[in-house]
């Protein structure tokens, strides 16, 4: 399967405080998704394998949500993710967890990206083994 990467920008509405829109994202939106399209379903042509909110530096009120996904590119397009599973028989939770995501910030539509080579650092080759690693516990 391929590894496929989906990039969701957000912008945060104004008025819209960031505290409270980083615990939605943690205690809600990635809990959800973990538990909807993390766990494989039947013949799930997609499965999620993980997901991270990142924050801009530059431009504080912009965020990215990236997801790992494990399946083909065109299932990742759709804006609600409606492609994903095949048989979502309760895609009704999917779009209120989004409508509420949506509540405080707008979503761009998606870079879907796949994988075409990765190198994964090794414990020994990091910057962390040319330093203590006790510093930086």
């Amino acid at each position: 399967m391929n590894t496929v990467f989906r990039n969701d920008p957000i912008k945060l509405h104004p008025g819209v405080q960031q505290d409270d829109f980083e615990k939605f994202i943690a205690a809600e939106l990635l809990p959800f998704f973990d538990k909807k399209y993390a766990t494989p379903a039947g013949n799930a042509p997609a499965l999620l394998k993980s997901q991270r909110l990142l924050k801009g530096t530059k431009e504080q009120r912009k965020y990215q949500w990236l997801t790992e996904w494990s399946g083909p590119a065109e299932r990742l397009q759709s804006f609600a993710f409606e492609a994903v599973l095949v048989d979502d028989d309760d895609f009704a939770e999917t779009d209120q967890v989004l409508k509420k995501l949506e509540s405080f910030g707008m979503r761009f539509p998606a870079s879907v990206l796949t994988e075409v080579a990765k190198q994964a650092m090794a414990p020994e080759n990091s910057i962390l083994s040319s330093h203590r690693r006790d510093r930086f516990v």
